[in-house]
């Protein structure tokens, strides 16, 4: 169902989230930065890791001794820093429902010399748990440092941190081979982890079967462990259509998890019609294999979602009323276990266009991830600001800035009283205002996403579509 903001008494934020790089020096409470996966670890110190796997969290940081690391998100990681042994204060801060600092874990702990530590957060975000994995490296780095022998060992081990999901037993294998000649790894259930088990580097498959099942349940592609390093997979939540809900990040020694989704799992799409200069559409996905057909979406409202298998599609598009094509080269790819979002509206040369993106439908406790796109061709530059009722819009601490045609931009914002504005800037400062919402009450957490399109019924000429 499609809601315009004027009548949407809920609403919802988002960050676009980016990564900063941390940058650590020896003077810094002992702290220093492994430069490489291969390289071996050095003496006297240990060594640190945070993985953030509450699917609902605010973005979380690791505290040590009171010096605070760059704030991770769900599925997300920090680099694997060395750490000074001894005792040390650990603490885990994300935020409240205002936005303010929370600290969510906090105990002493002993960093011992040559222990990996890898610290996740797990668990619902109203009351989160905090698991360290601790693993020893150091025969993998003997081994390849052995100038004797012409071996590239890497390691892994797999942890279960979906809290949601069933136990699976664990098998790895040789890519290209079949399962049959996969190895057991054990049995994991929710907060247990494999064994650290060292193998030799190249390309494997990673398996999941129910437990003492010998039929596998969810396949990886090729994971390439080509780095001397130890890879931690995650079995984590995922939001997409796919079974049995869950997905697999390798973690590395890196701040860049890489995700590997169920081979088998299916995608889901939707699609938002932004053409108000044509009225209802007809839409048909087609593939090699199969096709799929949507009918009747209205201007400013968007489909349900629906299944497709992954695979690449050419989209049509016609006029319901009169079967007239609208547009029949398009080009849309759909991935394993992802939720894509289509917006349908028409350029600057009246041609008819498709923009996507892919939703992230996680739950979340305390904030709206907010995605904004603008589909009115003859303005540039928007701005949307998001005021609350003791700001104006150029005190407004929450907005999206240089927002261009056919561009997709992401907030977000905790939960509160906002009013809505669209505004244009031209060449010589003047602002023009497109859109202004009444004051919204955003309470709980989740995700929208905004549309800005024409609609001469509107007292300024222009509507804001909401949906879910």
């Amino acid at each position: 169902m499609v809601i315009t903001i004027g009548e949407q008494r809920e609403f919802i934020l988002k960050t676009s989230f980016l990564w900063q790089t941390l940058i650590l020096s020896g003077a810094l409470l002992g702290m220093t930065g492994c430069s490489s996966d291969d390289e071996d670890t050095t003496s006297d110190a240990s060594y640190i890791q945070f993985y953030n796997a509450s699917p609902n969290s605010t973005a979380a940081r690791l505290s040590m001794d009171e010096y605070e690391y760059t704030g991770v998100d769900f599925a997300d990681s920090m680099a694997r820093y060395s750490y000074t042994t001894g005792s040390v204060e650990l603490a885990i801060i994300g935020n409240d429902e205002h936005g303010d600092d929370l600290t969510i874990y906090e105990q002493s702990l002993e960093m011992v010399d040559g222990e990996e530590h890898l610290f996740m957060l797990v668990g619902d975000y109203h009351s989160p748990e905090f698991w360290d994995i601790s693993y020893q490296r150091g025969e993998m780095d003997e081994l390849n440092s052995d100038e004797d022998e012409d071996y590239s060992k890497m390691q892994l081990l797999v942890a279960h941190a979906a809290m949601n999901s069933a136990g699976f037993d664990v098998y790895i294998g040789i890519e290209g081979r079949e399962f049959i000649d996969a190895t057991l790894l054990g049995e994991v259930n929710y907060k247990e982890y494999s064994d650290s088990v060292i193998f030799d580097t190249g390309d494997y498959t990673l398996y999941l079967t129910e437990p003492g099942s010998r039929e596998p349940i969810y396949t990886t592609a090729n994971m390439s462990l080509s780095t001397n390093t130890v890879y931690k997979l995650i079995i984590r939540e995922s939001f997409g259509p796919g079974t049995p809900g869950i997905t697999i990040d390798s973690v590395d020694s890196t701040s860049t998890p890489v995700n590997y989704a169920n081979i088998d799992a299916h995608a889901e799409f939707r699609v938002f019609n932004g053409l108000s200069e044509q009225g209802s559409i007809d839409v048909e996905m087609t593939s090699h294999s199969s096709a799929i057909e949507l009918a009747g979406i209205a201007v400013g409202q968007v489909s349900e979602f629906r299944e497709i298998a992954f695979d690449d599609y050419g989209v049509s598009i016609e006029a319901s009323d009169s079967a007239e094509v609208l547009a029949n080269n398009l080009l849309v790819t759909f991935n394993q276990d992802e939720s894509r979002s289509i917006f349908v509206y028409q350029d600057e040369e009246g041609g008819v266009k498709g923009m996507t993106f892919t939703q992230d439908l996680r739950p979340r406790a305390f904030e709206y991830q907010m995605n904004f796109a603008n589909l009115v061709h003859e303005f540039e530059d928007l701005t949307v600001y998001f005021v609350r009722s003791s700001e104006t819009i150029e005190s407004a601490e929450y907005k999206l800035d240089d927002v261009d045609f056919a561009e997709l931009n992401a907030l977000t914002i905790p939960s509160g009283e906002y009013e809505i504005s669209v505004v244009q800037q031209d060449d010589s400062d003047n602002l023009t205002l497109l859109y202004q919402s009444e004051l919204l009450t955003l309470e709980g957490g989740g995700h929208y996403s905004m549309a800005l399109i024409k609609d001469s019924t509107m007292s300024l000429g222009y509507k804001l579509s909401l949906f879910q």
